[in-house]
């Protein structure tokens, strides 16, 4: 890849992080505008937020492994444009619970989004230094859009442009995923597959009913305490957890495409 490219491609890939780390901020400083504007309660409000987190947390690992699997660059700009639509759809909704909804899938976009950038790093950059100098611009990126989630959502509150101007907080997101949608058909090269077997669909319903259950849960405990509900969710996240382990660690063994290599906890470092 051409040197010019290489730092294009780095430029182009960073907008994931970006994007989706200052989703988890700038959610924050409209929280009081969204509950006067729902007139919904605490635990829905907070739900705003752990239903991004839970999204992107339940399907990690399944989009790292869907890049190795369809191609990084597809599912970069697939995860991207589905980005772009949710935040549009989280700007529109309705309702509170449209919200919440619109905001789960946000997440699940997001992490599609950020296991292709940290790999396209890795095999764009094959030189140390020039991959180390990658990864501190990747880190570098995440510390500017913590900060300036927390700016941008106290200024759109704060600014009335809009009737409801609290809704610009997920509209802004749509130009600069559209733009980076086009940038990456034209200048992402697609990396090499890895088609060795086939997708574990088995292992991705294990891990997201199973890490479901445990966050949904314990979001739920700050209003319900530990209630039956949250005791079933908590025990149910704990038997599939258990049932993933061993599903994989088989699936290692007989080398068949886990969707997780357990073989990785064995190095140490």
């Amino acid at each position: 890849m051409k040197e010019t490219n290489k730092w294009l491609s780095l430029i182009i890939v960073l907008v994931a992080p970006l994007l989706s780390v200052i989703d988890v901020y700038i959610v924050n400083m409209a929280l009081p505008e969204i509950k006067q504007q729902y007139l919904t309660s605490d635990s829905n409000t907070e739900l705003v937020i752990s239903s991004y987190l839970l999204g992107y947390c339940v399907f990690l690992i399944t989009g790292g492994r869907a890049g190795d699997f369809f191609g990084r660059k597809k599912i970069f700009i697939i995860g991207m444009l589905s980005f772009t639509i949710t935040s549009a759809l989280c700007g529109y909704a309705d309702t509170i619970l449209q919200l919440i909804l619109f905001r789960f899938f946000q997440g699940v976009a997001a992490a599609f989004m950020i296991p292709q950038t940290l790999t396209i790093i890795q095999v764009t950059f094959r030189e140390a230094k020039e991959r180390n100098l990658a990864f501190g611009f990747f880190g570098i990126t995440l510390g500017i859009a913590s900060i300036l989630g927390q700016f941008l959502g106290g200024y759109f509150v704060a600014h009335h442009y809009i009737e409801e101007s609290w809704r610009l907080i997920f509209l802004i997101n749509v130009p600069f995923g559209l733009v980076t949608v086009v940038l990456s058909l034209f200048f992402l090269q697609e990396t090499s597959l890895h088609k060795e077997g086939k997708f574990d669909m088995l292992g991705v319903l294990l891990l997201t009913i199973a890490l479901g259950s445990l966050i949904y849960g314990l979001t739920l405990v700050p209003e319900q305490g530990l209630s039956l509900l949250v005791l079933f969710l908590l025990f149910l996240s704990g038997i599939l957890l258990c049932l993933f382990w061993k599903n994989q660690k088989k699936k290692t063994q007989q080398q068949s495409s886990p969707l997780m290599n357990t073989n990785l906890f064995k190095i140490k470092s």
